[in-house]
């Protein structure tokens, strides 16, 4: 029995229609394995509390970024449930096209879910809110930001000092003078390094709290003062940094840098003194040798290792 064209071209359509069938299957299913994924994420980060589970789901959540995730985050923003209020803020603050892709999934909506989110009132939520506005910047948080840097919550406080890193007007850096102070050392810190290496603006109040934090007891609180001081050229380091290279065993690698960034020639007998008292191998490839080096060189000395 012989086949026809018109036989052939018909097994041929239906083997294109079964094979269309095929792959719309094998697309219907992949989606419902990504949703029954998503789901168990969820799960995990809402029962995880603050532990490593929960912020590996959540990471992964914010991996996954699409439209479905996008109306999932509304859906847990409106939630009773804190914790899925949260869960919501968390996600929206890096939510990406796909995990290693660097770029932002919505920004814009995100935004506005975050912008929403400034006007919850669990702690746990404001906090997430206000990381995420650090992640996300938009002009319009900024004076909630502020009245937030007063608020009761330690986190909040802390997380506010890391927003405001990414607001270079005026008003944020008031707050962060006011946090640069706060009694809490983490709070402190990170006000400090907002204040003295990510923004740029150079006043008297600025240059007068930097210089107050440089003699904290805390090392990491002096430590970012001391560069926020060098960034800005403040010629009362040369003689601060001459004492402690001269009478510290323990020089950390900031004060190195603040060095670095003064640049100043009178630093060097000291350095190379340093160097000698300590025995460290400056041809090392660690950190401390490193900027050890880089320091010397910046100050204008040869570099002879």
């Amino acid at each position: 029995m012989q086949i026809g064209r018109h036989d052939e071209r018909a097994t041929f359509f239906r083997a294109l229609v079964t094979l269309s069938e095929g792959m719309a299957a094998m697309k219907r299913r992949a989606a419902l394995r990504c949703l029954r994924t998503t789901q168990r994420l969820v799960r995990a980060a809402l029962r995880g509390g603050d532990g490593d589970r929960a912020w590996s789901a959540i990471h992964a959540l914010r991996a996954r970024g699409s439209a479905e995730m996008l109306a999932l985050l509304h859906r847990l923003s409106r939630r009773a449930g804190w914790r899925h209020r949260a869960l919501a803020m968390n996600v929206a603050a890096q939510l990406m096209r796909g995990r290693g892709s660097g770029a932002a999934f919505a920004l814009e909506a995100t935004q506005q879910l975050l912008l929403a989110g400034l006007g919850d009132s669990h702690a746990a939520v404001l906090r997430a809110t206000v990381a995420g506005l650090g992640h996300r910047p938009h002009p319009a948080a900024l004076p909630h930001l502020v009245r937030l840097a007063t608020h009761a919550d330690d986190g909040v406080r802390f997380n506010v000092a890391f927003a405001l890193g990414a607001y270079e007007e005026p008003p944020a850096a008031e707050a962060l003078l006011m946090l640069a102070r706060d009694p809490r050392r983490d709070v402190c810190d990170w006000a400090t390094f907002a204040l003295g290496a990510q923004h740029d603006a150079d006043t008297p109040a600025i240059r007068a709290c930097l210089w107050q934090n440089v003699h904290d007891p805390d090392d990491d609180v002096r430590c970012e003062a001391l560069i926020g001081l060098a960034r800005r050229g403040d010629p009362r380091l040369v003689d601060h940094l001459l004492a402690r290279l001269a009478d510290a065993d323990d020089v950390w690698v900031l004060e190195l840098e603040a060095a670095e960034k003064l640049g100043d020639p009178r630093l060097i007998p000291s350095l190379q003194a340093l160097a000698q008292r300590t025995g460290e191998d400056l041809g090392a490839q660690n950190e401390w040798a490193r900027q050890w080096r880089a320091t010397l060189s910046a100050c204008g000395a040869p570099l002879q290792v």
